[in-house]
């Protein structure tokens, strides 16, 4: 059996993806919506996260050890001259961060926090979803989809699987509108983290890049209060293309990029 998932990568990518989809479903299923709407969002509601995280973590660990994929989906050293692509999102984070600060009206201790301990809880978290997602949708599907299709099609169907991956959320009360905001923007930043996964080689610095990002969007939540990302209608719509918008370009330079070296896919 083990021999033959190693030997299928495709169908295996697809059963872990399916799987982990059930993670979030079925729980859904058997409660109330309401407890889920009432969860929070910022701070609050990423930390309600962290044995749900550290579970799924561990699980997905071990998978990729079973399967012996480590190297396969991405961990390995960076490609020559791949940082800078990186330092635009990182540059990124740091100023919606300095957003917050200046607009924290929150009271606390810093940027939405009560304690120094729940900064470094929710760096815990958000780490471990990035280690997920990224492993998941970067890692494991990427590399099942590259085995039977070119880079950009691989590129391409991981970003969009990722996207609508976030209608799980109706499943816990989200609205179809807030609902297909957040697809909006997971199939935009999917195509520039996976075109990036294509350039330069590793996974594990998508994984921290993405953590931050997640944890950069939950402080600026917290401190500017706004609660859900999308506001409804024809705003919401604007919104989500402003921020999908530059995503997608810089991820289009970045697979050109990638493409005009000639490299084979890693």
């Amino acid at each position: 059996m083990l021999k033959t998932l190693q030997q299928k990568p495709l169908f295996s990518a697809i059963l872990i993806v399916s799987l982990y989809a059930l993670w979030f479903l079925i729980p859904m299923l058997f409660k109330e919506a309401v407890q889920h709407k009432d969860m929070g969002v910022g701070i609050s509601g990423a930390l309600t996260e962290w044995s749900a995280e550290l579970i799924t973590a561990s699980v997905l660990a071990f998978i990729i050890s079973l399967l012996g994929w480590w190297k396969n989906i991405g961990f390995q050293k960076i490609a020559k001259g791949g940082v800078k692509f990186l330092l635009p999102i990182f540059i990124l984070i740091g100023l919606i961060l300095t957003l917050a600060a200046f607009s924290d009206t929150s009271h606390k201790w810093f940027l939405g926090f009560d304690t120094p301990s729940q900064l470094l809880e929710l760096l815990a978290v958000v780490l471990l979803l990035g280690f997920v997602e990224e492993g998941v949708f970067r890692g494991v599907l990427f590399y099942g989809l590259s085995t039977k299709l070119t880079p950009l099609y691989a590129v391409i169907i991981s970003a969009i699987t990722f996207g609508l991956f976030h209608f799980v959320n109706i499943a816990s009360g989200a609205t179809l509108l807030d609902t297909s905001y957040q697809a909006l923007h997971a199939m935009s930043m999917g195509f520039l983290y996976a075109s990036l996964r294509l350039r330069i080689h590793a996974i594990w610095p998508l994984m921290i890049m993405h953590g931050l990002w997640d944890f950069s969007l939950f402080v600026l939540q917290s401190t500017t209060q706004t609660g859900q990302a999308s506001s409804g209608g024809t705003a919401s719509i604007i919104s989500g293309l402003a921020i999908s918008l530059p995503s997608l370009l810089y991820g289009s330079y970045v697979y050109w990029n990638w493409s005009k070296k000639g490299e084979s896919l890693k």
